[in-house]
């Protein structure tokens, strides 16, 4: 009596193997637009988070601290530091509390003129410039494929801030 073998055909092994690739093609940019929307909604919560840490840092330590870009890209990093001397710069001896690194892969940040460089928090937490005038604006964060809503970030003179997700597009 002959056992009969078990296991598959080579036909059977090709058509499996279309239908999972017909599958994969069909998941990917299904996938990739996940990942996208993920990286721009990551990249908006680590800001967000820093902007909240930077705030309560200033009212907890009762000394204006900042939260700095550096050079005028927020996609570039940033850093919050206890500025004891009120003159806006990081100077030697000045307390670095945090760094950020939003280097996401195709994430684009931008803030409009008041808050292009830096954000500074008063002890009081309220958000002002260098010289004294209130400090408000806006900071766009959206993915460089255009196709996620734009998040921003709306910093209002309280020192508060917003979140608020548009309609997709490019910054």
């Amino acid at each position: 009596m002959l056992k009969q073998g078990r296991g598959f055909t080579l036909i059977e092994a090709m058509v499996v193997l279309a239908l999972l690739a017909i599958l994969a093609s069909i998941a990917t940019p299904g996938f990739t637009q996940m990942i996208h929307a993920q990286q721009l909604r990551s990249a908006s919560i680590d800001l967000a988070l820093a902007f909240t840490t930077a705030r309560h840092e200033a009212i907890t330590r009762q000394r204006p601290v900042l939260i700095d870009n550096g050079d005028g890209e927020w996609a570039s990093g940033w850093r919050i530091f206890v500025d004891q001397n009120a003159n806006g710069a990081l100077d030697e001896g000045e307390l670095v509390l945090r760094t950020g690194d939003a280097s996401t892969a195709g994430v684009r940040i931008s803030g409009n003129t008041p808050v292009s460089r830096y954000v500074r928090y008063t002890p009081s937490g309220l958000a002002k410039m260098q010289n004294g005038a209130f400090q408000a604006g806006t900071i766009t964060l959206c993915h460089a494929d255009g196709e996620q809503p734009i998040r921003k970030l709306v910093l209002s003179a309280t020192g508060r801030l917003r979140t608020v997700k548009e309609a997709a597009g490019s910054c």
